[in-house]
């Protein structure tokens, strides 16, 4: 297993419905072990699933600016691409995406895959997978998981520290988004919606 310092009780270990974020669009599902709460910020630890044909959030390369990313392939067989490199990754693989590099990850083989997940630090990671999981779950993306331009934008403008696309100069990200996401806004768009929380118990 990755080497971790966040802590997690057995019930974070086992994981379960009531932690779990799916993904229709993309064939993704994450039940978190450790929360941005547990580690008082210092990361996000999570079982990470994919269905067959399953892929990242946009099935292009995408870069985390402030964050480092860990797997640890359990079962299954996860296609990764890292700064260009393309291989698979198989059961009793570890490996780690540094700040800055953009890679994405897919299902490569016939099975469900498996693997956990490390986020570091946490910063707003899972209000994001909350958000953009959520408006796959209500049909508001595309077939690649992405909603529409102007909710993207507002989006990208709040998530600018934890997700940025791999193939375009993030200053030419952040001032696009920066000019966009007010428009989006303006139109009723918004980052965060409270009954996409997971502790959401009302309608936002």
């Amino acid at each position: 297993m990755v080497a971790s310092n966040l802590p997690q009780s057995e019930e974070q270990r086992m994981g379960g419905p009531e932690t779990a974020l799916e993904n229709p669009a993309t064939g993704e599902r994450i039940e978190l072990r450790t929360t941005a709460g547990d580690s008082a910020g210092n990361g996000v630890a999570f079982d990470y699933y994919l269905r067959p044909g399953g892929f990242a959030v946009g099935k292009i390369d995408h870069v985390h600016p402030r964050q480092e990313e860990r797997f640890d392939v359990r079962a299954g067989k996860l296609g990764v691409r890292i700064d260009g490199d393309e291989w698979t990754a198989t059961p009793g693989t570890r490996f780690a995406v540094l700040s800055g590099t953009p890679h994405t990850v897919w299902n490569d083989g016939p099975d469900e895959m498996h693997a956990v997940v490390e986020i570091r630090p946490a910063l707003a990671i899972e209000t994001f997978f909350e958000t953009m999981y959520g408006l796959a779950r209500d049909g508001k993306t595309n077939g690649m998981g992405l909603p529409h331009p102007l909710q993207l934008a507002v989006i990208a403008n709040e998530f600018r520290d934890e997700f940025r696309f791999g193939r375009v100069p993030i200053p030419l990200q952040n001032a696009l988004t920066a000019a966009v996401a007010p428009v989006g806004r303006l139109a009723g768009y918004r980052a965060r919606y409270p009954r996409y929380a997971a502790s959401a118990s009302e309608d936002g």
